[in-house]
Parts: structure tokens; sequence; C-alpha cells
């Protein structure tokens, strides 16, 4: 199935997708990641409900995985892939958004299957994400907050 075909006939699966960032005390952006049990790190993102907007979803998704809310800054790029669920093919279509975090109080959802969470820096955050997907993601927001990660991603580390 080619990435940009739909499943059974019917529209992709939408969802939305944020890259948290916070700006600490020597003025470096650091980015939110997350680890789902069993899985890898990524970023918070999740599915539009019927009737949602985007940015309804993005809120509601954001709280629901890490307990933060936040500010959207920018609109970024949509990737749209196939997915594997119960043994049949999907297409999945995401949006992701730079978010400022307005709250710290980070809430690590168990219903969400959320382990982990952990502020880093960009560079280090493209070490512990596997996606090359993610990368493009991570080098928009680096692009939209003005920092520059050198050319080549670092071997990927665990933890």
């Amino acid at each position: 199935m080619i990435a940009d075909q739909t499943h059974g006939g019917s529209a992709p699966i939408l969802a939305v997708g944020g890259v948290i960032y916070r700006i600490e005390e020597q003025n470096t952006p650091e980015i939110l990641i997350i680890k789902k049990r069993n899985g890898f790190w990524t970023l918070p993102k999740g599915r539009i409900e019927p009737g949602e907007s985007e940015e309804d979803a993005l809120h509601r998704e954001i709280a629901e995985e890490t307990g933060l809310s936040g500010m959207i800054e920018a609109t970024g790029a949509s990737f749209t892939y196939p997915i594997m669920k119960g043994g049949v093919e999907y297409t999945k279509q995401v949006r992701y958004y730079l978010v400022r975090a307005l709250s710290m109080d980070l809430y690590l959802s168990n219903a969400e299957k959320i382990e982990h969470a952990r502020w880093c820096i960009l560079p280090a955050a493209m070490r512990r994400i596997h996606s090359p997907r993610l990368h493009m993601v991570v080098l928009w927001a680096a692009n939209q907050l003005g920092v520059v990660i050198a050319d080549g991603i670092p071997p990927t580390v665990d933890g």
C-alpha cells in the first residue's frame, strides 16, 4: 500500500502531535520526549476525535499524556504513513505543532501507558528518538526555535 492511500476506501486515521518546549536558565530550549511501555522515545501525539479540531485534540492529548498545558506557536509538517492494527493496514496522518509549555507539573498517564518523560536539549532528543520521521519534526522545531543541530545524528542511546 502506498502511504497516501486510504484504508478500505475511508479517510485516513487523523492525529496530532506536539513538540512541547520550555526555555531553561541558560536560555536553551528543551523539548519533552516520552516513552510508552515497551516503546521507544517519542513525542506526545494522539488521534483526533470526531467533531474535534486539530488544536483541541492537541491540547487534550498533551494533557492526557503529560498533564501539561501549552500555547501553540507554530504548525509543522503533516506526515502520512501506513500502520498495522489487528493485522489490517491503515493509513495514518499526523500533523505536528510547536507548543510552548505553560505548566511544568508533569503527570504521566498510566492509562496512556506513559512510563517516562524527559526534558532534553534538542541534540539529546535527536539521539534518543529512533524514528527518522520524528528526526525531521525535531529539526523543524529546532529551526523554529533558532537552535542549530550539527550535521549527522549521533547514535541512539538508551535511558
